[in-house]
């Protein structure tokens, strides 16, 4: 308990000397938020609920830290280190595949049963162990919700990957310039 503990602490350390202010002040924010609310639901002491809420956002900052460096990584090495500028129509593109893309993920979590009762009922208990809640956690009725999140992860894969070759291939292709109008006289 005390690695999970030290997680959190140590990945905001992290975060400070490699000067990732944005990222830093996320994750602290997110940990201030969910330890004021849960300070008025948790029935424990208050240095229980501190570590608690430690334990409990430690390892998510970190899989969440990971996956950003990971699609940063990734966003990179697609796009060959170009930072060409994007059109509006490659937004709005983008915006429209990572809405039907997210539509489909969902439905194909949902089919799968990726928030199945067994996950939920574990989480649920991990939550119950950590805190003395007067109204103890039952995720069962979040499963569409947990799905939800869950289709976002390859969302987020797959609008990293066009958005970085986009950019690359706006770097190799120069834009032609739009024709010219006639002249009404």
């Amino acid at each position: 308990m005390a690695v999970l503990f030290a997680m959190l602490p140590a990945l905001l350390y992290w975060q400070h000397r490699r000067r990732r202010w944005r990222a830093m002040g996320a994750g602290l924010t997110a940990f201030i938020l969910v330890l004021d609310h849960l300070m008025l639901k948790d029935r424990g002491s208050i240095w229980q609920t501190l570590a608690a809420t430690g334990i409990l956002c430690g390892p998510s900052y970190l899989a969440l830290t990971a996956f950003w460096a990971a699609m940063r990584g990734m966003g990179h090495a697609v796009s060959g280190g170009r930072t060409a500028a994007l059109s509006s129509v490659d937004c709005v593109a983008i915006a429209l595949l990572a809405i039907v893309a997210h539509l489909l993920f969902f439905i194909a979590a949902t089919i799968a049963g990726v928030a199945n009762t067994a996950l939920l009922n574990t989480a649920g208990d991990f939550v119950n162990c950590l805190y003395h809640l007067a109204r103890p956690v039952d995720f069962r009725s979040h499963g569409d919700q947990l799905n939800m999140l869950f289709a976002a992860l390859p969302t987020l894969v797959l609008a990293t990957l066009l958005q970085a070759r986009l950019r690359r291939r706006r770097a190799i292709i120069p834009q032609t310039p739009p024709l010219p109008l006639p002249l009404l006289q």
